[in-house]
């Protein structure tokens, strides 16, 4: 099943709806994760890991608005962009896996959407950060010392915690895509090589680090920060050292695509191949997963369409012809149907309309485990936005 080109701008519209009501509600704060019933939303004053996603939900509205040609509410939704992006760009700290990313959507996002050179430069910077956040003895980018909005046990990095060191000799599975692409689009941009330098050697190190040959995935690794050599491996959003975190694999799948698409090279292709058939084979029959591949109490624990969210991005930015890309691109299709029919509210009379539900952001923390996540949102829309271009 796919979606019509129908069904994918009247996806868009709604989710603009969403982005709007959002908008009324949260004033200056960024919205993190909102009440399933409700559509309240939880909020941070300076977007903590993923202030970049409303960021570039936001670039998305005004691109809609414009197309229908609704000027005054595409120059709302232009100037929450921009006044969004300051805050990000003042505190967000650049010593932080997450900086890439967050620049990446607020910098080069915008500027593909405005032609502005401050944006343009906001992007660089966060390819910059990444540069110096790479450790050269691991071969990865760092996670950092940081703390993530949520539950301090899975995500305080600033001190050991059950056995696993402070984030700053950590290294995680994210990174393929938290940190990498705004590399490869630096590199694309500037002809630095030092850009594709550092993230051919992260991506590189991913593989032979968190892959496993059934294309599952572990998650983080502790490295001796003399040698590089990753001393041990942890799982702590996983249900177990044995099973696979499906918002992982969706990180994971995501990086692939892009290194693939940024390089070429096999091997990405070959490891993309795989995770998406794990993925695939672990799943339910709409494809969208639960928050663990292979959590024993399955099918009595939630879905995590964050997951499905990123893997249906991911595979529809894959770059590149033949069989092989159009199976993957196949899959991508057929996730980003599941979630428009099966998990956004539709409800033209609905206030929540656009909200995409059944977001599981960390279940061992027992938090925000059934709820619309902002991350969710922006690669559903991202997906839509792709799928549009190929209608």
């Amino acid at each position: 099943m796919t979606l019509s080109e129908t069904r994918i701008r009247t996806a868009l519209e709604m989710m603009t709806d969403r982005v709007e009501a959002t908008l009324d509600e949260t004033g200056d704060r960024f919205p993190f994760v909102a009440d399933p019933q409700t559509g309240e939303w939880e909020t941070t004053d300076d977007g903590n890991w993923c202030g970049g996603h409303w960021v570039g939900l936001l670039w998305i509205a005004h691109e809609v608005a414009s197309r229908a040609g609704e000027d005054e509410r595409a120059a709302r939704f232009k100037r929450a962009a921009y006044d969004y992006t300051d805050t990000l760009y003042a505190e967000m700290p650049r010593d932080w896996m997450f900086c890439g990313m967050n620049f990446d959507y607020a910098g080069f996002f915008g500027y593909d959407h405005t032609g502005d050179r401050d944006l343009y430069a906001i992007g660089l910077a966060g390819a910059d950060a990444m540069v110096d956040m790479f450790d050269e003895a691991a071969r990865q980018v760092r996670v950092g010392v940081h703390k993530i909005k949520g539950p301090e046990k899975q995500f305080d990095m600033e001190q050991e915690v059950d056995g696993r060191p402070p984030g700053e000799n950590v290294a995680v599975l994210d990174t393929i895509y938290t940190s990498l692409p705004v590399l490869w689009r630096a590199y694309e941009e500037t002809g630095t090589t030092r850009f594709r330098d550092v993230a051919l050697a992260h991506a590189d190190r991913h593989i032979d680090w968190y892959l496993e040959d059934d294309g599952s995935n572990i998650h983080m690794a502790a490295y001796d920060p003399e040698t590089g050599r990753a001393d041990e491996f942890f799982d702590t959003l996983a249900y177990s050292e044995d099973t696979c975190w499906a918002r992982g694999q969706g990180w994971n799948i995501a990086g692939l695509s892009r290194a693939f698409s940024a390089t070429g090279a096999r091997r990405y292709l070959d490891h993309l191949e795989a995770a998406v058939d794990y993925y695939c084979d672990h799943t339910p029959q709409d494809l969208v997963p639960y928050w663990d591949f292979e959590d024993p109490r399955i099918p009595d624990v939630p879905r995590d369409t964050s997951c499905a969210g990123l893997t249906a991005y991911g595979l529809l930015a894959l770059e590149g012809d033949g069989p092989r890309i159009s199976r993957l691109r196949d899959v991508g299709q057929k996730i980003l149907a599941s979630l428009v029919s099966d998990y956004m509210r539709t409800d033209v009379d609905d206030h929540r309309r656009g909200m995409v539900l059944h977001g599981c952001y960390n279940y061992p923390g027992d938090y925000a485990t059934d709820n619309e996540l902002v991350w969710t949102d922006f690669y559903v829309a991202r997906a839509l936005r792709n799928a549009l271009a190929e209608a």
